[in-house]
């Protein structure tokens, strides 16, 4: 498989003491990983290095081959805990809050097109909220809107998805509808997934690697095997009929029953 995320030898720190230290791991090219670890340990800190919004103190992270050199290259969409929440102060439709993240594709005081709506349709459709798209952001649920925010960085058709603690702040419900279509994503449309998360005994279903940091240092763990679901032709244990599994995807796990 082809290696999307390389992380080598990477230490940062603000001052001589070390957040992360010697940290190496990839990601390859379907992937859906997610990071766990206690809190203080690094994980925000990791995004922020991976994003290019902070620099490592020494190694080297890159992304699609390329060093990671300033904020969110192309092909990558980042998703941050609670983006819903900020979006929610402002008087904007959801149609309007998808359609800013194609701005770049827009233009500098220009109006969005014919093909930027139905980009920004297509992306509320994805996420199922499409009969939401002339209601104010303000209005919604926590988790309709991380939803929202989440077609707004489909709308710029990443290639790779980066998601810290996405599901802080949304109910059980609404964390099930986020996770299926995170699979969606990453089974049907290959999109390669790295998420931080507390939650891994929700997430760990969809995913084919759990990647633990711990007091600076990064390590693989194997995800328990009953935790790895291998759904074909039989129900998701939410009751969400799906196609496939990330172990499966990869080859890392056994055959269902």
């Amino acid at each position: 498989m082809t290696k999307v995320i390389e992380v080598e030898n990477m230490s940062f720190g603000y001052t001589r003491d070390m957040i992360l230290e010697n940290v190496d791991f990839t990601v390859e090219e379907g992937d859906f990983a997610v990071v766990i670890g206690d809190n203080g340990v690094g994980k925000s800190t990791m995004v922020k290095l991976l994003l290019g919004a902070i620099h490592p103190t020494k190694g080297r992270i890159s992304i699609e081959g390329k060093t990671v050199t300033s904020l969110s290259g192309s092909g990558i969409g980042y998703l941050p805990q609670n983006g819903g929440n900020r979006a929610a102060a402002f008087p904007a439709t959801c149609e309007e809050i998808v359609m800013s993240g194609l701005y770049k594709k827009i233009g500098f005081m220009r109006f969005p097109g014919k093909a930027h709506k139905e980009k920004a349709e297509a992306a509320l459709s994805s996420v199922g909220m499409l009969d939401k798209k002339k209601e104010l952001i303000g209005n919604l649920s926590g988790g309709q809107q991380q939803r929202i925010m989440l077609a707004r960085v489909l709308a710029g058709d990443p290639k790779i998805l980066i998601l810290d603690e996405p599901t802080v702040g949304v109910d059980a419900e609404s964390v099930d509808r986020l996770l299926h279509i995170l699979h969606h994503l990453n089974i049907e449309k290959k999109v390669t997934i790295l998420m931080v998360t507390h939650d891994v005994e929700k997430v760990g279903p969809y995913a084919n690697r759990v990647l633990c940091l711990s007091e600076g240092a990064c390590r693989e763990e194997l995800l328990p095997d009953a935790q790895i679901v291998h759904a074909h032709s039989h129900s998701h244990p939410h009751g969400v009929e799906h196609i496939h599994c990330a172990n499966c995807e990869h080859g890392h796990g056994k055959e269902a029953k």
